[in-house]
């Protein structure tokens, strides 16, 4: 992303346009947080919207997940800027790379 963070209104129209992803039953199974000092969304499942009947091993869930990721990332491309994407906990340590709050 540029240097400059996107103001409150652009945060709050790429968390939308994240949000119309695909979901299993509409359920949008995801929570978003941005940090402006760090320029940063982090996207979560939210595990409270899990369907066990309809998805019990949550696969639908996460693949929902990765449609809002997607879906941020091309309306971060629209506006210009260049999203990094990372994955948390990181793999590589089998934790946090960061306080994941």
């Amino acid at each position: 992303m540029s240097r400059q963070a996107p103001a409150d209104e652009q945060a709050t129209a790429l968390a939308h346009a994240a949000a119309a992803g695909p979901s299993m039953h509409n359920a949008l199974p995801w929570l978003f947080r941005y940090f402006r000092r760090i320029r940063t969304f982090e996207i979560r499942a939210d595990f409270e919207r899990t369907m066990p009947h309809s998805d019990p091993d949550t696969r639908g869930l996460h693949i929902g997940c990765g449609a809002a990721l997607l879906n941020l990332r091309v309306a971060v491309v629209h506006e210009g800027w260049y999203p990094e994407t990372l994955l948390l906990p990181d793999p590589r340590i089998g934790r946090c790379s960061r306080a994941c709050g």
